[in-house]
């Protein structure tokens, strides 16, 4: 009976298949997180999509590729964003970082105003192992014969390098929206061609966006009328305690930004921010003829956290260049930086000739250097280094996500130009995928 009970199963399965995982998404919760971009150039515009990222106090956070925002020479006149649920009125848009000049770059808008109560935060996905085939969607704004938040169906092709490659019926109005799998995103449209696309993974879209001064992960919302440290009466709640920085310089006279927001200068002593909400921020410290100074607080309920920062002499960090590893001469690491965001390839020379073996980009805080990298075989990791006093060398670790155990990684630039090393192009890159696949 038992086999005859497995094998009714099995008929049925075959029969009626089990129903796709997209049949339990539900389309319109991520149309509210989906918005459209119009950027106004003079007597023209361009329109584009976006997603909501993050919600701070009193802004949602917008994620797009960055040339949805950038005319070839102008500069948009306006930028709005158009939701969902709050279509009769399109909402002004303030740019808050962006990776400028990049054809596959991003940006980070923010708004306020009276945007909808029902705005979702769409998740990122940076676990799930895509190899090509998986069944993707795309919500946006494509310019012909499209409706607003027209969703399309693609099919995942794979990685080229460190970017995803789709096709399915998009065009260039979807440029900036998620690239959709299960609900959730797995990457941002940076380039249409055709009938195919390009998406940053969220691997590194998450992380690039995360680590720009100013962005806030979720919403918190909190009274300002409660000092740090006050007792509380009855019926609050430890949530609502509200929190002091305390930021002191050697030298002193040094400016220091809040989440982008300049709050003070130490020429007379501490800068003192009260009222803070319980959350995470964006700390950072300039003054002339010093290293930047970069951090980010986690706040609790009332907390008062003190800051003793000691700025470093020098010009801002530039690792640009070429660099090995002395105990591998095979093998050179060529990074290109633009502003804090650095392009990574691992060049390899052996008995088949020179071929770029891996592909990744990050950021740069300080001197701290951190890159997601794909290899030519399809794995994928992380690097964290931090770069010395005298910017010749790179220490630090790497590890793999397939066994998450960390590897000491040390690297000696060797040339300051990237054009002095004899670097491949994607050629080599896809005639090795090819090979291993």
């Amino acid at each position: 009976m038992a086999f005859i009970r497995f094998l009714i199963c099995f008929l049925f399965l075959l029969v009626f298949p089990t129903a796709p995982v997209w049949a339990d998404v539900d389309i319109d919760r991520l149309k509210k997180g989906v918005v459209k971009i119009t950027a106004q150039f003079g007597n023209r515009q361009k329109v584009g999509t976006g997603f909501v990222a993050g919600q701070g106090k009193k802004h949602v956070f917008i994620v797009t590729a960055s040339h949805v925002i950038e005319g070839e020479t102008e500069v948009p006149h306006s930028i709005t964003v158009t939701f969902f649920s709050h279509q009769e009125e399109p909402l002004v848009a303030e740019v808050i970082n962006k990776e400028g000049g990049d054809p596959r770059g991003l940006a980070l808008l923010k708004v306020g105003g009276d945007f909808p109560d029902d705005v979702q935060i769409l998740e990122w996905d940076t676990q799930s192992q895509l190899h090509g085939g998986e069944d993707v969607r795309v919500i946006g704004f494509p310019q012909v014969g499209g409706n607003p938040w027209a969703v399309t169906r693609g099919t995942l092709s794979g990685f080229d390098g460190p970017i995803l490659k789709f096709s399915g019926a998009v065009e260039e109005g979807n440029s900036g929206g998620p690239l959709l799998y299960r609900g959730k995103v797995i990457g941002v449209i940076v380039e249409i061609i055709r009938q195919f696309g390009n998406a940053k993974p969220s691997q590194i879209a998450q992380f690039t966006v995360d680590n720009w001064p100013g962005f806030s992960r979720q919403v918190r919302i909190e009274p300002n009328n409660i000092s740090p440290g006050r007792e509380l009466d009855a019926g609050d709640s430890v949530g609502k305690r509200l929190a002091a920085l305390v930021v002191t310089t050697v030298p002193k006279d040094a400016e220091v930004f809040v989440d982008d927001e300049l709050v003070g200068n130490t020429s007379q002593g501490s800068v003192v921010v009260n009222q803070l909400p319980s959350d995470e921020y964006e700390v950072e410290i300039k003054k002339k003829g010093y290293r930047p100074w970069l951090k980010s607080v986690e706040l609790l309920p009332g907390e008062r956290r003190e800051l003793n920062v000691t700025l470093r002499e020098g010009a801002v960090v530039d690792v640009t260049g070429v660099w090995k590893n002395p105990n591998e001469p095979t093998v050179s690491y060529v990074l290109q930086q633009i502003g804090d965001r650095v392009v990574m390839r691992e060049v390899t020379t052996n008995v088949l000739g020179t071929m770029v073996t891996a592909e990744g980009e990050g950021q740069l805080q300080g001197n701290q250097l951190s890159i997601f990298y794909r290899t030519v075989v399809g794995t994928m990791g992380q690097s964290a280094t931090t770069m010395s006093d005298d910017g010749r060398t790179l220490t630090g670790t790497f590890q793999d996500f397939s066994n998450m155990i960390p590897m000491a990684i040390s690297l000696v630039r060797t040339a300051d130009s990237p054009a002095s090393f004899g670097l491949p192009g994607n050629d080599a890159w896809n005639a090795i995928q090819g090979f291993g696949q």
